[in-house]
C-alpha cells in the first residue's frame, strides 16, 4: 500500500471531526428554529380532542348545541340566550354546511339591530358570543396548564364586509381561568377605523404585569386577504412565565401564508392560575358606555357573524393534576 494511500486516509479521519461538528450545529439550529413539518405529531404532539359541526344541531338552539360541544369538552354558555335581561329569544349560533370545507361549521352571529346584544345580561359596554374549551377536572386536558405545550388548530371565515369595533373585537383568546385573569393572554383582534378605513387583523399579548406586557405583536395584516375565505389557525404555546408562541395562519384557497410569527420568552401564564381555557367567537366593545339600553351604538358597527369550525387540541408535557401556581 503507498505512502499516498495512508496519507489521504488520514487526511479524511481528520475531516470527520469536523464535519460531525458542522452537522451538530445544524441540528441545534433546526431545533431552535422549531419543528419543519405543520404536522403537530411530528414534534411528538398527542391528540386531546377534536369538534366539528354536525347536521343533527341544524335547526337546533343554543342548549342543544352547547350539550353537542360539551360531549368534546368544549361548551357554549357565553352568549346574549344565557340571560332574560338580555336578547333571549334571538339565534346566535347555528349549523350550515360549508361547500368549501365539505363539513358542517358553527356560525356565530352578534346583533345591534333590531336588538342590541349584551354580554349575558348585561347591556353596558361590550357584547359576547363565544364558545370556550371547559374547566371542569374531568377535561383540564382542553386546556393550558402549567409548563405544558399545546398545539390548537381551527378554521375560521370572516365574511366580506365585517366591521370592526374601533375599541376591541376579539375573534379568539387564551385566557386565564382563575388567578389574575382580567385580560386574555393572547387575542386575535380585528380593529379598524371609526369610518371603517384601515380593518386589519392582530395578534396582541398581555403579560400577567404591565412590565411583560408584549402588546400588539402582529399588525396591519389587511382584513381584506381574510374576507369570504376559510384560513388554517396554528398555535404553539408553552404555558410558562418564558414561554414560547407561534401562530401560523394560511388561507385554505391558495396556501397563502398569511401570518407566521414566533417569539421565546413571553409571559403565557396568569399567578393563581390553575388553567388557561381557549375561547373562538365574537367578543367586541360597542365604542361607548350606554347609558340606555334602548340606546344604539353610533360608531358604524352593525349585525355580524364568524364562521368556526374543525378544532383540534394537542398536547406534550402534560401536567395531568394541575394546582393553582404563581
Amino acid at each position: 500500500m503507498s505512502k499516498y494511500y495512508y496519507l489521504n486516509f488520514f487526511l479524511i479521519l481528520s475531516f470527520i471531526p469536523s464535519l460531525l461538528l458542522s452537522c451538530s450545529r445544524k441540528v441545534v439550529d433546526i431545533e431552535k428554529e422549531g419543528p419543519a413539518s405543520d404536522d403537530p405529531i411530528a414534534p411528538g404532539y398527542t391528540l386531546q380532542s377534536s369538534m366539528q359541526g354536525a347536521s343533527s344541531l341544524i335547526d337546533k338552539d343554543y342548549s342543544q348545541i352547547h350539550t353537542y360541544m360539551k360531549q368534546y369538552g368544549w361548551d357554549y354558555s357565553e352568549h346574549p340566550n344565557s340571560s332574560d335581561l338580555d336578547h333571549n329569544d334571538g339565534i346566535h349560533c347555528m349549523n350550515v354546511y360549508d361547500e368549501t370545507l365539505k363539513q358542517y361549521v358553527f356560525k356565530f352571529m352578534i346583533h345591534v339591530n333590531l336588538f342590541l346584544d349584551g354580554d349575558r345580561g348585561k347591556l353596558e359596554d361590550r357584547q359576547r358570543n363565544e364558545m370556550k374549551s371547559q374547566t371542569s377536572g374531568s377535561w383540564y386536558k382542553m386546556n393550558g396548564n402549567w409548563n405544558e405545550r399545546q398545539w390548537l388548530e381551527w378554521k375560521f371565515n370572516i365574511p366580506k364586509g365585517f366591521r370592526p369595533s374601533t375599541s376591541f373585537c376579539h375573534i379568539h383568546q387564551l385566557k386565564a381561568q382563575e388567578g389574575n385573569n382580567g385580560a386574555p393572554i393572547i387575542t386575535i383582534t380585528l380593529r379598524g377605523n371609526n369610518d371603517g378605513t384601515n380593518r386589519r387583523v392582530q395578534v396582541i399579548h398581555t403579560g400577567d404585569v404591565s412590565s411583560t406586557n408584549k402588546g400588539t405583536i402582529v399588525d396591519n395584516i389587511p382584513m381584506e386577504e381574510f374576507e369570504d375565505e376559510w384560513v388554517q389557525v396554528q398555535e404553539e404555546v408553552h404555558y410558562t412565565h418564558n414561554g414560547f408562541f407561534r401562530i401560523k395562519i394560511t388561507r385554505i384557497r391558495d396556501n397563502k401564508v398569511l401570518i407566521d410569527y414566533s417569539i421565546d420568552n413571553i409571559d403565557l401564564w396568569r399567578k393563581g392560575a390553575t388553567n388557561i381555557r381557549n375561547k373562538f367567537g365574537i367578543y367586541r366593545s360597542y365604542g361607548k358606555t350606554l347609558s340606555d339600553p334602548n340606546d344604539r351604538p353610533n360608531n358604524g358597527i352593525k349585525d355580524e357573524s364568524l364562521y368556526l369550525g374543525d378544532f383540534y387540541i394537542y398536547e406534550k408535557n402534560t401536567n395531568p393534576n394541575p394546582q393553582p401556581h404563581e
